[in-house]
């Protein structure tokens, strides 16, 4: 199976994760990362993954903006290629208390529920909060977040 695991991020907070997640994976899955800012939609969508995780950050109380469009991006080249991804995931960084966020997090698991070129998306969206601004992650998000990609996986099989 191919996996993406994408971010957003600007301290390095959202790559730390993936590359986590990443770590997750049986060796039978081929797992690439990269930033929406570096990775074009075009790009994945000419790759053909079967799982997709994108992750997002909230910032100055704005729901993950880059991530959202770049799935609405990766949605329209997947339908040019006529090609589905069967499962997606998703992950928020963030600063503010778990819940604060739950409304943006919400947002951001239904835009990929929404993407027509999605199959399945897992119904739980993990959230890492971040202890200032610049990180690192709390440590318990981290034991969360194992958890989550465990959960992940195991949906996956």
């Amino acid at each position: 199976m191919k996996v993406w695991i994408l971010y957003d991020t600007q301290f390095g907070n959202g790559k730390k994760l993936a590359e986590a997640f990443k770590e997750h994976f049986p060796t039978e899955y081929e797992v690439k990362t990269g930033d929406v800012k570096d990775i074009s939609p075009s790009s994945v969508a000419q790759d053909k993954p079967d799982v997709l995780i994108l992750g997002g950050a909230i910032r100055m109380f704005r729901g993950a903006p880059k991530s959202k469009k770049w799935v609405k991006n990766l949605n329209s080249e997947l339908k040019n290629l006529n090609y589905k991804v069967k499962y997606a995931g998703a992950y928020l960084t963030h600063g503010l208390a778990t819940d604060k966020i739950q409304g943006h997090g919400k947002r951001f698991l239904k835009k990929l529920q929404k993407a027509s070129m999605i199959e399945n998306t897992h119904s739980e969206l993990l959230t890492a909060q971040v202890e200032e601004q610049e990180g690192p992650i709390k440590k318990e998000e981290i034991q969360k977040a194992q958890k989550y990609m465990q959960d992940f996986i195991n949906w996956l099989k």
